[in-house]
């Protein structure tokens, strides 16, 4: 998971291996930008997927760094030559460390493979940097952290959303019905131990103890996709993929002029293909807000079959009610009383000088347990550390 700018610790078949995270994203997110400039379809999945294989690899045996990028990154057998020319022209040992803080390669314009493809010249920027132990790359990725989503460029907007895929959410936990049978708990297992005395005349040599168990909260994200909400409403959604890819009990809807589930939709492994599903199935994209008939509709359908009473409700929303103020309070009102905590994230919130002022958060806020800004990675970041204690 992207944590604190000096760490990044990225999940692992053999565990959580800790890493620089500014450096560290900074070499991972520039060589995508270089690959895209080469001219290979790169989405943000597959920059988080070479940053995992990074993190478990490491630097010291290039060929191995070479063939897991050509794994992720080329589809089609005419990339592969683009693939090595760039590769070639970014990837460049050092020296022998292997760690991944340490001698990272550089840019260098004049190192190309022989006989290999033209390609494309990166940015202007790109051509002196030296992506080592650089203070810059560090403080670059410390802003791109911390900026409103609403102010980033399409290069910046891809690498946030990088980020976001390589989110690992630590996921709200409680204590589930059923018991475990194990050699040590608060109470014996005495079904288990009695069947097994069957065959010791009665005795129990074997002991066994029951342990209360504990299992993911379940958790469900209303997001709304309205015009004023159009520049956060897609990184909501990335984020909605990040929880869902860490295994908690998700359920997904999105509104603006009506509700609608897309949890279905968000379960392919790919953010950018979930989210190309999702755009397809949702036809009120940037248009009106009825957020009171939206949870009416939530509450009425879907709280049953989907938010139980052990759920964490995140209603992802700025406010601007088009319609009833007084119906959003009542049915706000019924939703609390139906879930374990409701959260309202407002992305605007995080602006100097911000007010509850709008009608529909003067309507909801008596009603919601926590009033949250999120408007950055680094805030989304922040929300999902903070779900764990939930």
């Amino acid at each position: 998971m992207v944590g604190e700018s000096s760490s990044l610790q990225v999940e692992t078949p053999f565990g959580t291996v800790p890493v620089d995270g500014g450096i560290f994203l900074a070499n991972t997110l520039r060589f995508a930008r270089i690959l895209r400039h080469s001219g290979l379809d790169v989405d943000s999945a597959q920059t988080a997927t070479f940053a995992r294989a990074l993190a478990l690899l490491g630097f010291d045996r290039r060929g191995d760094v070479r063939a897991a990028g050509r794994a992720i990154f080329v589809r089609r057998r005419e990339d592969q030559r683009l693939y090595l020319a760039a590769f070639d022209l970014f990837w460049r040992r050092r020296g022998a460390s292997s760690a991944l803080g340490g001698q990272l390669p550089r840019i260098r314009q004049d190192e190309r493979r022989a006989g290999a493809p033209d390609t494309p010249r990166p940015e202007e920027g790109d051509q002196e940097v030296v992506v080592a132990v650089r203070a810059e790359a560090s403080s670059a990725m410390e802003v791109l952290r911390a900026a409103d989503f609403a102010t980033l460029t399409p290069e910046e907007s891809r690498d946030a959303q990088a980020m976001l895929d390589a989110l690992r959410p630590r996921l709200p936990m409680r204590r589930a019905r059923r018991s475990r049978v194990e050699r040590s708990g608060h109470r014996p297992a005495t079904r288990r131990m009695l069947r097994h005395a069957l065959g010791t005349g009665g005795e129990a040599l074997d002991w066994r103890w029951l342990r209360r168990s504990l299992r993911p909260r379940p958790i469900v994200l209303v997001c709304d996709i309205s015009g004023s909400m159009e520049r956060y409403s897609r990184f909501m959604l990335r984020f909605a993929h990040a929880l869902q890819r860490s295994g908690a009990p998700l359920e997904v809807f999105v509104f603006g002029t009506r509700l609608t589930r897309i949890t279905r939709e968000l379960r392919v492994r790919s953010a950018d293909a979930a989210l190309r599903q999702v755009s397809e199935r949702v036809v009120d994209w940037s248009g009106g807000t009825r957020i009171g008939e939206s949870v009416r509709q939530l509450n009425r359908r879907w709280v049953r079959r989907a938010v139980r009473s052990g759920a964490v409700v995140l209603l992802v929303s700025d406010g601007w009610e088009r319609g009833d103020p007084e119906l959003l309070a009542r049915e706000m009102a019924t939703l609390r009383r139906s879930c374990h905590r409701l959260i309202w994230i407002d992305p605007l919130a995080a602006r100097p000088g911000f007010e509850p002022v709008t009608v529909g958060l003067r309507a909801a806020l008596p009603h919601v347990d926590e009033f949250v800004a999120a408007a950055s990675v680094a805030s989304l970041e922040e929300l999902a550390g903070r779900l764990r204690g939930m």
